[in-house]
């Protein structure tokens, strides 16, 4: 009996060898083995803060390209009658980077009325936005600035457009209002009544006189 209880704690303790032996060797892989590292998270990029000095250089920069681009009185008056009587106004107010709110608010300007304007010259590619959306309210707040590239060829097409105008042989409509750029030939004019497709106001034929007028305001 003796010997059946002593065989029966040999083959116990060797079990237990056993399962300690193949415990230490996966401690070991374990510890041998390459450390994951942890992948840390992109931290968001931190919006530079411009210096005074800067700001005053940008907006040295954008004043002399601007004025540059509105030398012409024809440019002016397209530009107006793109973006409304607000236009020169706030095209002559970027420097880098503004919200709607801030043109409104240094302006003096209603900010629907700023955002009007945005949007057309938008639709023109004269200014881009920035949208960024606020992760606690949801809301998106808008960035814009000013497309001096885009802008100065605009300008370019503008004056070019009048001198292609003389003397080909076709009747030409423009708006008041509106400006050069309204400029259309006779059946586009036909098309819309003979009314500006932006204000509606009545088109007027461009004569030889109204022809020579135009080229005077844009020189």
């Amino acid at each position: 009996m003796r010997g059946v209880l002593k065989a029966g704690k040999t083959k116990i303790k060797a079990r237990m060898k056993a399962v300690k032996s193949k415990t230490a060797k996966i401690q070991l892989k374990a510890a041998k083995a390459p450390l994951l590292k942890k992948e840390k998270t992109p931290e968001k990029p931190v919006k530079k803060e411009l210096t005074e000095k800067e700001i005053a250089v940008l907006q040295h920069e954008h004043t002399q390209r601007v004025s540059r681009i509105l030398g012409d009185s024809s440019v002016r008056q397209n530009l107006i009658g793109i973006g409304g009587e607000n236009a020169l106004a706030i095209v002559r107010s970027f420097y880098g980077n503004h919200s709607d709110e801030d043109l409104a608010k240094k302006l003096k300007i209603k900010i629907s009325d700023v955002r009007a304007t945005l949007n057309r010259l938008h639709n023109e590619g004269l200014v881009n936005y920035i949208r960024e959306k606020d992760s606690e309210t949801g809301w998106y707040s808008y960035s814009w600035t000013l497309n001096h590239q885009r802008m100065e060829k605009w300008a370019n097409s503008q004056t070019e457009k009048l001198s292609a105008l003389t003397g080909n042989g076709v009747d030409y409509y423009f708006c008041p209002s509106c400006g050069i750029s309204s400029i259309i030939n006779f059946e586009s004019a036909a098309g819309t009544d003979f009314r500006c497709e932006r204000c509606n106001r009545l088109l007027e034929f461009i004569d030889e006189k109204k022809m020579a007028e135009l080229h005077e305001k844009r020189l």
